[in-house]
């Protein structure tokens, strides 16, 4: 199946907001309550209301420590989603599938996906490079190392965690050119949190410049994770709105911040919960930009 080009996905301009949609039991910011396949689906037309640009549908957690799942049992949770989803919106956004399975991959994109989000890269299923090149799809490869069980022991960079995500980016980049991926629909992934620390991850923020000389679109996702607690004094919990575990919700601020200053920084999308402040979020950092370059 060959992946029909969405017009103007890639083009640069206005920081696209991609919306999270988690069928899964045990995300560290959501899980379980959008499990059953009704209330995902209902999520996800909530997502695309508020101004999603992308809706990003996943079955498995990625937290550090979670357990993997089989294709099959993915397949289960996200397959019903995506036809449900399709069947009910009258313009539907692109959908992306955070998968790492290959064999997920295509079903997901015989029912409807049109975008492969993996979060290794390529590297946790060896057909994934090839089911990506067969279907012409949207690819985001995004940085990692080892898995979500091992990856916090993986931090060491040298000193020059900038470099070191650039290097391994460019190896993937190659073999994705290996294995045939369309080049011009690639988008990468620093992988905020991934066999990072939340220093390093704050580095790579503050170096996108950098990450955007490998000359492909980035896509950055920052929303809820523990590095932001860095920027977030505990005592504002009482302070935000309620309905998430206390880390998540003290993070919820940062999270619409980080996504005004990637729009400040024309960073192509950011991958979030909260769409709604994260779409005036990219609102004032693409006004800001724009005032500030005239």
């Amino acid at each position: 199946m060959k992946i029909l080009e969405i017009p103007d996905l890639l083009t640069s301009g206005r920081t696209k907001v991609m919306g999270i949609v988690n069928v899964t039991p045990d995300s560290f910011s959501d899980g379980g309550q959008w499990f059953e396949p009704e209330k995902a689906i209902s999520h996800a037309l909530e997502l695309e209301a508020a101004g999603a640009d992308i809706l990003d549908i996943g079955g498995e957690s990625t937290r550090p420590g979670a357990e993997p799942l089989s294709a099959v049992q993915e397949q289960e949770r996200v397959l019903p989603v995506i036809r449900g989803y399709l069947d009910k919106s009258s313009n539907p956004c692109p959908i992306s599938l955070d998968t790492v399975n290959a064999e997920t991959a295509q079903a997901g994109i015989a029912a409807g996906v049109q975008i492969v989000n993996d979060i290794s890269g390529g590297t946790m299923d060896p057909q994934m490079l090839t089911v990506v090149a067969e279907n012409d799809a949207y690819y985001i490869c995004q940085h990692m190392r080892g898995n979500p069980q091992t990856m916090d022991s993986l931090c060491n960079y040298g000193g020059d965690v900038v470099g070191g995500v650039s290097r391994g980016l460019t190896e993937r980049i190659r073999a994705c050119e290996k294995a045939g991926v369309n080049l011009r629909r690639l988008i990468l992934d620093p992988g905020l949190g991934f066999a990072k620390s939340a220093q390093q991850s704050w580095e790579l923020l503050g170096n996108l410049d950098k990450l955007a000389k490998l000359g492909y679109p980035l896509l950055i996702g920052a929303s809820r994770k523990r590095f932001l607690e860095m920027a977030v004094p505990a005592q504002w919990d009482n302070h935000l709105p309620a309905g998430l575990e206390p880390g998540a919700r003290r993070r919820e601020a940062a999270t619409t911040a980080v996504s005004a200053l990637c729009a400040q920084a024309s960073i192509w999308a950011v991958r979030v919960h909260n769409v709604a402040a994260s779409v005036s979020a990219v609102a004032v950092g693409r006004l800001w930009r724009e005032i500030s370059c005239r």
